[in-house]
């Protein structure tokens, strides 16, 4: 089976999705933009994402330039070409805004992934143009995969629901968990948007701090909620953008991984947190409880005592919880089990495609 991934932002997803769909025996393509925003800027990191995608014989397919640029337009045509040349059976893209995007991949059997199926809160409106597209995307797409029970339900409310599949969001299991470290601390990782909590993580702190002083925060990233976390000993805060190859030693800080949201869908923080065998805290909001290991590690969203209460609970604790964070990880969120899915969902698709023909 051929398949073509396409993303215009999800590289970081698009990539080792790719990767795990050729070691499960199909052949895959990826689509995507020359943009390195997804990186903060760099081109370096984006070529090496891109390098390691080739290096599993994964063949990458490049638009450049900008969605408005005109100057691109033939580049953009030959792409096309190459596409019809090398026939894809099935288009996987991940839900854009690009209409170069959706032009090249036009005519194929369509897998679309809503990661967020209703907008977070304090997200910016999109414009119209870029709701359009959205929307052709919705319109075109045979099947739409999300990442949650929950989240296939809301979005059931406005489509079939049975044209909705569930594949989880992947991660990349260790080998071992990391180590717990020698000094206690709680990490919140990722962009500091209004929907994170990063309120509510602060005053379970000071809840926290009264029975274990000797616990840090550890914040990492930035966003238009930085400016809440106050200058304190207690609190290390690194600042900016993290690049892939420092993310093991982040979360090589962390006794605790905490998603204290106030609406969601998924997370891929939490699950780079699970698939190093780091335990983590989330709130019942969207489909975060199904990354729970068990119901103890969830909570209300909002609620700073709950929280704090999670927190000390599970501050301390020996290797054997770990192992469990590993094992939870590796048989439900594993690229392995998402690309098992997805060769499913695209099995189906094409039976029903042949059948309707």
């Amino acid at each position: 089976m051929r398949v073509l991934i396409t993303c215009s932002w999800f590289l970081k997803y698009a990539v080792p999705q790719s990767i795990a769909l050729e070691r499960a025996g199909a052949d895959v393509g990826l689509l995507c933009r020359d943009r390195p925003d997804e990186f903060d800027g760099s081109y370096e990191e984006h070529r090496r994402v891109l390098d390691t995608a080739r290096g599993e014989g994964i063949e990458v397919f490049r638009l450049p330039g900008r969605i408005s640029s005109l100057r691109s337009l033939p580049e953009v045509a030959a792409v096309g070409r190459s596409l019809r040349t090398w026939k894809p059976d099935v288009v996987h893209a991940h839900i854009n805004d690009d209409p170069r995007l959706f032009a090249v991949t036009h005519g194929y059997p369509t897998v679309l992934t809503i990661h967020d199926p209703t907008p977070h809160l304090g997200a910016p409106p999109i414009g119209r143009m870029h709701e359009a597209i959205n929307n052709q995307w919705l319109r075109r797409a045979d099947r739409v995969v999300v990442h949650g029970e929950e989240l296939a339900e809301q979005l059931a409310r406005t489509m079939d629901r049975a044209a909705i599949a569930i594949i989880p969001h992947g991660t990349s299991p260790l080998a071992a968990p990391l180590p717990a470290p020698a000094e206690r601390a709680v990490l919140l990782f990722g962009r500091l948007e209004p929907y994170k909590g990063v309120r509510v993580l602060l005053d379970a702190m000071q809840a926290v701090w009264r029975v274990r002083p000797d616990v840090k925060l550890v914040v990492a990233g930035k966003g238009p909620e930085a400016h809440l976390v106050p200058h304190d000993p207690r609190i290390d805060v690194f600042r900016g953008y993290l690049p892939e190859s420092k993310v093991d030693a982040i979360y090589g800080q962390a006794s605790l991984c905490v998603l204290p949201y106030l609406e969601a869908s998924q997370s891929g923080v939490g699950l780079l947190a699970l698939g190093r065998g780091v335990p983590t805290i989330v709130s019942r909001v969207g489909s975060l409880a199904e990354l729970a290991l068990d119901s103890s590690f969830v909570v209300p969203p909002g609620d700073p005592a709950a929280l704090a209460e999670a927190l000390v609970r599970y501050v301390d604790h020996d290797d054997s919880l770990r192992d469990r964070v590993l094992r939870h990880a590796e048989a439900n969120f594993s690229w392995r089990v998402v690309a098992e899915r997805s060769l499913e969902v695209y099995a189906d698709l094409l039976r029903a495609t042949r059948t309707a023909a």
